[in-house]
């Protein structure tokens, strides 16, 4: 197994589309944290945390992601993820993160400057509308918002999303085919409340799901 058996895009990456017209978060009194155990069929590979603190004029939210696969007791792929996005009233404040895929480093540092976002990554270096998403699923307003920031690698990703039924969906959950139209595919799941509670994307052949195992509070408030 490879670096490429897991996609990094299927942690990182992210899109929408049902009406695409720019919004900035309705942000409320939020403090939260949800847990995920990452699955590779019927394999736990590893974890991945959200935590959001803060209100209407200043939320914080961290995820970290933690993979390894492995193979008669050897770890034979390694992937983790920080990052750190703040929010106004306005919509994206900063974002902050690093990876490390496989022994392969990335990372993404954002920041408002007037009107707009100014991103520094290892695969982009430019502006964006503060408008914009980020990889991170756990605000259910960015479906409507494109482009999304890569928090992996500040890559700006064109996005569209649509209703979808799945497999893998939740009882009582809304699910949501995510995509870039070329290299990306993944499927999210939100509750009634609007909160992320998993997601599924092929993993080179096999399904791969992310499923919530705890959480506590409201991460959008």
């Amino acid at each position: 197994m490879t670096a490429s058996t897991l996609s990094r895009r299927s942690f990182t990456t992210g899109a929408l589309g049902v009406a695409l017209a720019p919004t900035v978060p309705a942000l409320a009194a939020a403090g939260g944290t949800r847990r995920f155990s990452v699955m590779r069929g019927d394999e736990p590979i590893g974890t991945h945390v959200v935590t959001v603190q803060g209100g209407a004029g200043n939320m914080t939210a961290r995820t970290d992601i933690d993979i390894a696969v492995k193979r008669l007791g050897f770890t034979v792929y390694r992937y983790t993820l920080t990052c750190t996005e703040t929010y106004d009233g306005n919509g994206l404040v900063s974002l902050n993160g690093q990876c490390n895929d496989d022994g392969d480093s990335a990372f993404v540092k954002a920041a408002r400057e007037g009107g707009q976002l100014m991103v520094q990554g290892s695969s982009y270096e430019g502006s964006a509308p503060v408008a914009a998403g980020t990889t991170t699923y756990w605000r259910k307003d960015a479906l409507s918002a494109t482009p999304w920031i890569s928090t992996q690698s500040g890559e700006l990703l064109a996005v569209t999303a649509s209703p979808v039924s799945v497999a893998e969906t939740p009882a009582g959950t809304s699910a949501y085919r995510i995509t870039n139209g070329t290299d990306y595919t993944t499927d999210v799941f939100y509750d009634a409340r609007g909160e992320w509670i998993g997601s599924a994307f092929d993993a080179k052949g096999t399904r791969a799901t992310i499923r919530m195992t705890d959480e506590t509070g409201a991460l959008q408030g």
